[in-house]
């Protein structure tokens, strides 16, 4: 009696968990959706907002995975909203275009100078767009990146998140995503930064370029950063993965090392960097408020171009003085900019103020645009160079 009475029991259990089942009666076919790998948000003549996509043509492959036609199609539309004009682009596709597998957001520089907020509340708001989409700008207009053609892969955004994720191989550009970007955004004590993509034509053949970035002030871009800038912003922000520093040697820097006749190529010195971590401290002495960029970096040596014997341990202590010299000179390029051109802490000097200091920054916060000009700053570098290299 007790085991029928139980096995009724697990019956009308198990027909209700059946219900709570998601079935497909949502469910789309693969060739009547649009997968969005990259959209581009620029600001129209009109003022208005414009919109273009890469959309991936399932149809452009056969079964074996051959292509057989055109694997992208390009899209734009442009609108009051983003919400209005991502919508609109469905009367011209003929698909519904599906946001979750886009790999990166391009912002042209028009819009970008504009202000960003407008666009922003529809990517935080948007549940088909992930917060780790990678954003980044571009000095032109954006829909010229998302229509330049790829050599590199079928699909141009696939390129492009490949040389986002590449950064660290030379830590020469600032890779953000929207949760990275909107989190400074709205954060006091800080100022935004994005990375930069260019597109040209090399001897005929098309070039991405993700190198430098752009400095803001709240959503408005202000100024761009170069290649050296970026590296110093990189070591500022403890996010250095990798990448080459090239110095030369105190002969070169005297001018005592240059032969008659020569390329004035020598006296150069390459490091690869293994390992580095930074961190910015503020020192509060009074109402004297000063900061310390406190610098370790470890690196081989790849390459020296003096033709001088091969580098020992015993002269490991010239090498590493060098290789200190020479990251202080990259973190200086950019405190200067930030502090006497831009007047934007994008060195984050104000949040790690917040952080130690809070009754300080509360206090001061209002001035701060007075302040952080005039901050002084010490950049300390311990550097260790933990292989010389050998000639075979």
């Amino acid at each position: 009696m007790i085991i029928r009475y139980m096995k009724r029991w697990v019956i009308l259990i198990s027909l209700f968990l059946l219900l709570l089942l998601p079935g497909c009666w949502s469910h789309k076919e693969l060739n009547e959706i649009g997968v969005v790998s990259a959209m581009g948000l620029d600001l129209s003549e009109q003022g208005k907002l414009r919109l273009t996509v890469e959309v991936i043509n399932p149809q452009a492959y056969t079964t074996k995975g051959q292509q057989s036609k055109t694997s992208t199609r390009i899209l734009t539309s442009e609108g009051e909203t983003l919400f209005e004009v991502a919508r609109d682009l469905m009367t011209k596709s003929g698909d519904r275009l599906f946001y979750p597998h886009n790999q990166v957001i391009v912002i042209g520089e028009d819009l970008a100078r504009a202000g960003l907020l407008p666009a922003l509340d529809f990517l935080e708001r948007d549940p088909e767009i992930r917060l780790f989409t990678w954003i980044m700008l571009t000095e032109g207009k954006a829909e010229e990146i998302i229509r330049a053609p790829s050599k590199e892969s079928l699909v141009s955004a696939m390129h492009l998140k490949l040389l986002v994720e590449d950064y660290q191989s030379a830590s020469k550009g600032i890779p953000k995503n929207i949760l990275d970007f909107t989190s400074m955004v709205y954060a006091e004590g800080i100022e935004p930064t994005l990375g930069k993509i260019m597109f040209y034509e090399e001897k005929g053949e098309p070039t991405f370029h993700m190198i430098g970035g752009g400095a803001f002030k709240e959503d408005k871009l202000i100024a761009w950063l170069d290649a050296e800038e970026a590296r110093g912003y990189l070591w500022v922000h403890n996010d250095i993965k990798g990448g080459i520093i090239t110095a030369h040697t105190m002969e070169e820097v005297k001018g005592t090392n240059r032969a008659e006749g020569s390329s004035g190529l020598e006296g150069r010195l390459s490091f690869e960097i293994i390992r580095a971590k930074s961190r910015v401290k503020p020192v509060l002495e009074g109402e004297n408020l000063r900061f310390v960029i406190d610098i370790n970096v470890t690196c081989n040596l790849g390459e020296r171009t003096d033709n001088n014997e091969a580098v020992t341990k015993e002269n490991f202590k010239g090498l590493e003085a060098i290789l200190s010299q020479a990251v202080i000179g990259e973190v200086q390029v950019v405190v200067e900019k930030a502090q006497k051109e831009l007047n934007s802490d994008i060195l984050g000097f104000g949040l790690a103020t917040q952080r130690k200091y809070p009754d300080y920054w509360n206090q001061h916060k209002d001035n701060w645009e007075k302040i952080f000009p005039d901050l002084d700053v010490e950049i300390l570098v311990k550097a260790m160079v933990d292989d010389p290299g050998s000639v075979r």
